[in-house]
């Protein structure tokens, strides 16, 4: 029997809903992928920012160590034959110029000398690595020290030992394998891995309102992590522009040095000029970039700028 006519209207209003909530659900399938898909673009963009930026801050401080290492082997190893040949009226010289000049400040700088030729050699025999990004990073004598027993970076005595952001540096990125990464990113102050639930997790959900639920907490999450990432970044932007602060001091103090060093003490006006640039060459050198946290050092500029008014 045929049904009535009122039954036939309510039949169609019902599959009318059905249909009306399948596209619906599938609406919100598609949301929930969209915000997933956009969110993990947004993690993947941050993470090759950060991991270009690593790669560069880890140059700078390698570059750095390299101008530290010649600082070491040419300028001061000049200055410290030159007080040699000059021999005991160098000492009263230079008290009277009051430099100070104690025969354990060269005692010292002939010990960053020694070291500096045993790492420049270690170097290019290969038996010594990852050591130049360490150097850089930290003052010249308790670095030197360690490194120039031939041990890397992750495993230098002292502060470099725990310094993950440094390990990280020279190590690389978990993607590639390296050590320090998860460190690192503790150091810099960051979690920089991603939520553990892939937009696959949550597209396999039940129901399409989880799925979208879910979508949402995954992008709140990202948002955090990515926040992380670009302040991790900023403490590296900040650790190259403080290399590159002493790195332009450096070779500025060593080619005043160059312009006007003397073998000995035989011309008095320059032997203490070539004296006050040496000492301010070492005492640059000394200065740390990067503090044990693996932050960067405050106010490097403020720190060497008198010394480049020599």
């Amino acid at each position: 029997m045929p049904l009535p006519l009122i039954l036939w209207g309510a039949a169609a209003l019902l599959a009318g809903t059905g249909v009306v909530k399948g596209v619906g659900a599938m609406s919100d399938f598609d949301d929930a992928k969209k915000i997933g898909k956009s969110a993990e673009k947004r993690h993947s963009k941050a993470e090759a920012k950060l991991e270009k930026q690593r790669i560069q801050t880890n140059a700078d401080f390698e570059k750095l160590g390299e101008i530290k290492l010649a600082a070491f082997t040419n300028q001061i190893k000049f200055l410290v034959q030159a007080i040699k040949n000059s021999g005991k009226n160098a000492q009263s010289k230079l008290s009277q110029f009051n430099q100070n000049f104690s025969i354990e400040n060269l005692k010292e700088m002939e010990a960053v000398v020694l070291n500096s030729l045993r790492i420049e050699n270690g170097i290019a025999s290969g038996t010594v690595t990852g050591v130049l990004a360490g150097l850089g990073a930290y003052s010249s004598v308790g670095t030197l020290a360690a490194a120039s027993t031939g041990t890397a970076i992750s495993s230098l005595s002292g502060v470099a030992a725990t310094n993950a952001t440094l390990a990280w540096l020279g190590g690389g990125s978990l993607a590639t394998g390296g050590f320090g990464m998860a460190g690192g990113a503790l150091a810099l102050g960051g979690i920089v891995l991603g939520p553990a639930l892939a937009v696959g997790g949550f597209m396999l959900a039940s129901k399409a309102e989880e799925a979208l639920t879910q979508a949402r907490e995954y992008e709140a999450e990202v948002d955090i992590a990515v926040a992380k990432i670009k302040a991790s970044r900023v403490v590296l932007e900040a650790l190259s522009a403080n290399a590159e602060e002493m790195a332009a001091a450096l070779i500025e103090t060593a080619r005043r040095f160059d312009a006007v060093k003397v073998s000995d003490d035989s011309n008095p006006a320059a032997f203490e000029q070539m004296c006050m640039l040496g000492k301010a060459l070492k005492a640059i050198a000394d200065t740390p970039i990067m503090e044990s946290d693996g932050t960067a050092s405050e106010h490097i500029a403020t720190k060497i700028s008198g010394y480049l008014e020599i």
